[in-house]
């Protein structure tokens, strides 16, 4: 009941981004009526690389480890698979249910690499809702065909001690996009942008795109529809 709960949790918030910008006026043109609009999951169709390369399942937390005791869920917004990116400075996202009164650190390393090439330490109080790693703050240039492992780790335990610390991690590629998708990915529209990222598997393109658009544009039906559409599709919310 409480997991079933925690989820619930994470879905509401979920549906809100981070960051609250004005609006930029624009003239879409009205080709069909709102209400004949697809269904979320056709506005942002979101096709797996092939082959996928299952991770570990440990993107979302449980809320429950030793010194974690009643934690809230907190969730990488990431695939259960090497997700890609074809940026060099690519945005991660993760999301915490509630504000967390512990510290954390966020780590990205070559997968299989001792030293990390970011560890970067997050104070408490960290506040609730989805918060954004940008590379290109941190001065981290991604390499093409390279595998990396980034991870969140909740200090939760004793100073100094790792023991009973939630941790979940995820994994990102840099690859190449093929000429068809880097051309539709230079449209203005947002959609058509995340749309032609999605459905050629490049995961943390189609994310950023839809994030940055509804941040920008926070009443938007239709960019809400395909950012939750697209976290249904690698089961980030409760489904229905």
């Amino acid at each position: 009941m409480k997991s079933l709960m925690n989820v619930t949790v994470l879905m509401v918030a979920l549906l809100w981004p981070l960051h609250s910008h004005a609006a930029n006026e624009q003239q879409a043109p009205a080709k069909e009526p709102a209400g004949a609009r697809p269904l979320p999951m056709a506005l942002v169709p979101y096709v797996p690389p092939k082959p996928m390369r299952p991770t570990p399942k440990i993107r979302i937390s449980q809320g429950g480890t030793r010194g974690c005791g009643g934690f809230p869920l907190v969730s990488l917004l990431a695939p259960e698979h090497v997700g890609r990116t074809t940026q060099a400075q690519p945005q991660l996202y993760w999301h915490t249910s509630v504000m967390s009164q512990k510290p954390a650190v966020v780590t990205l390393s070559h997968h299989g690499a001792v030293e990390p090439l970011l560890e970067w330490h997050l104070p408490a109080p960290i506040d609730p809702g989805i918060h954004v790693i940008d590379m290109a703050q941190h001065g981290i240039h991604l390499q093409v065909g390279k595998t990396y492992e980034w991870s969140l780790r909740i200090h939760c335990g004793a100073a100094g001690s790792s023991a009973g610390d939630l941790v979940v991690k995820s994994y990102i590629e840099r690859v190449t996009a093929d000429e068809a998708t880097r051309l539709m990915a230079q449209r203005d529209e947002p959609l058509t942008v995340a749309h032609a990222h999605a459905s050629s598997g490049i995961w943390y393109d189609a994310l950023t795109t839809l994030h940055v658009a509804w941040a920008n544009n926070p009443a938007d039906h239709t960019l809400q529809s395909a950012w939750s559409g697209l976290l249904e599709q690698v089961a980030l919310t409760q489904p229905d």
